[in-house]
């Protein structure tokens, strides 16, 4: 994982090591490719550049505030 990662890729990544999930898992739960999943958690991609169909996914699959991980 990159150094610089955003607040929103560390919450995504705590929130899916606390539930145990794999990134294939969350991946494959939100209907995305793992790599697509990946550039979210690895911050090479923002979630605020994301569908919204793909980011309220991802709340539901970990349980996420979507306001608290898009506003903080």
């Amino acid at each position: 994982m990159p150094k610089d990662t955003s607040r929103e890729s560390k919450m995504l990544r705590e929130a899916r090591l606390q539930k145990g999930y794999s990134q294939q898992y969350v991946a494959t739960m939100i209907g995305v490719h793992i790599k697509q999943y990946q550039r979210l958690e690895y911050g090479e991609r923002s979630i605020c550049h994301s569908s919204m169909r793909i980011g309220l996914a991802i709340c539901a699959v970990l349980d996420l505030d979507p306001f608290i991980l898009v506003f903080g």
